[in-house]
């Protein structure tokens, strides 16, 4: 979970984590980069606008790892043309209960569960 804004990180991150989801968290794009070369994920949620970079840049370079990538903002219609064909999109607007949904939809259920 990349997203600098520290509730809605720690929300989504306990949500996912609380379906049996293993998380790992972070807040900028620099730290997001760190994480992919050390470890190959199976999906990657980030949101656009970061401190320090853009969520886009983080899914493409997960997308190249092999990760499945989700990218969460409130501005979708600001994205720049073709991420939508790179990438799934989830507006920030539909809630927490979505990006599980979309989670699921993308990875199904945690390990070991049914």
């Amino acid at each position: 979970m990349v997203e600098d804004e520290a509730t809605t990180r720690e929300i989504i991150t306990d949500l996912l984590r609380g379906e049996g989801y293993q998380v790992d968290s972070v807040a900028t794009a620099g730290a997001a980069s760190t994480c992919l070369r050390a470890i190959p994920y199976e999906l990657v949620v980030a949101d656009w606008v970061l401190p320090d970079g853009d969520g886009v840049d983080v899914a493409d370079e997960a997308a190249q790892r092999g990760s499945k990538t989700l990218i969460v903002s409130g501005r979708l219609a600001d994205l720049p043309f073709g991420v939508a064909d790179r990438h799934t999109l989830l507006s920030k607007a539909l809630g927490h209960g979505e990006v599980l949904a979309a989670v699921r939809r993308m990875i199904g259920n945690p390990a070991g569960e049914p």
